[in-house]
């Protein structure tokens, strides 16, 4: 892995800022320390994921001795992933940065105060999502360890994960027993509720004006009749 003397600068500047915010600072005669070290390095991430889905990406340290801080950036695809903004899930106790560039994750991360070094396991864990269909796999780029006295080693551990394979999004299908609608039979169902609309309208239109034909064939029929009436009172007159 390649040593980038501003990364291992801004690490440093975060460990002083960790300490002056809590108002400690390590003695400068403090004793010597071995050099971390870590046996291996692992990147691990699901193997297939459906795109639009969200999913962890965990880098683990194993036998680590030593470890006060470190840098660690992580290269992915970015054209199949995106990373999560202030996803990262670092061990508790310390103080992580995390800044990002196209198709990487650069965290920086530092115990506080006089908090132990850690040993062991350590692991940290980002999140991402997938954004098209593909594949990617994440690379730890590099990983640089600071010890208690603020020395950085560099490490040579490169690891990366299986690749990460991307579907495209599931389309949910009809219910069973459905026809989808194409575009004869969506305008016949159209036709139909149009029909079926209007001869309601009618029938209630006809229900409605029944009883004005009604009455006006009334009038017309009463009409009818007082004329008749007037014509007979004029040739009965007529008669005399």
């Amino acid at each position: 892995m390649h040593h980038t003397p501003r990364r291992f600068a801004r690490l440093l500047a975060a460990t002083a800022a960790a300490l002056a915010g809590l108002g400690l600072a390590v003695g400068a005669a403090a004793p010597a320390v071995a050099a971390p070290a870590v046996a291996a390095v692992t990147v691990s991430a699901p193997s297939a994921v459906t795109a639009g889905d969200s999913f962890d990406v965990t880098v683990t340290l194993t036998g680590a001795t030593d470890v006060f801080g470190y840098e660690a950036v992580l290269a992915f695809d970015p054209a199949i992933v995106a990373y999560v903004d202030g996803s990262a899930v670092v061990t508790a106790g310390g103080y992580d940065a995390v800044s990002t560039a196209s198709g990487t994750v650069d965290l920086v991360y530092t115990r506080l105060g006089t908090s132990p070094a850690l040993s062991g396991t350590i692991s940290y864990t980002l999140k991402f999502t997938a954004k098209a269909a593909g594949s990617t796999a994440f690379t730890l780029r590099s990983l640089s360890l600071v010890d208690p006295a603020s020395a950085v080693t560099p490490l040579s551990n490169a690891a990366v994960s299986p690749a990460v394979a991307v579907t495209p999004g599931s389309v949910t299908a009809p219910p069973a027993g459905t026809t989808p609608a194409t575009g004869s039979g969506s305008g016949s169902a159209t036709s139909t509720r149009s029909t079926a609309s209007t001869a309601d309208d009618l029938a209630s239109t006809g229900s409605d004006v029944l009883p004005y034909v009604i009455a006006g064939g009334l009038l017309v029929v009463l009409g009818a009749a007082a004329v008749l009436i007037a014509v007979r009172r004029r040739r009965a007159g007529e008669a005399r």
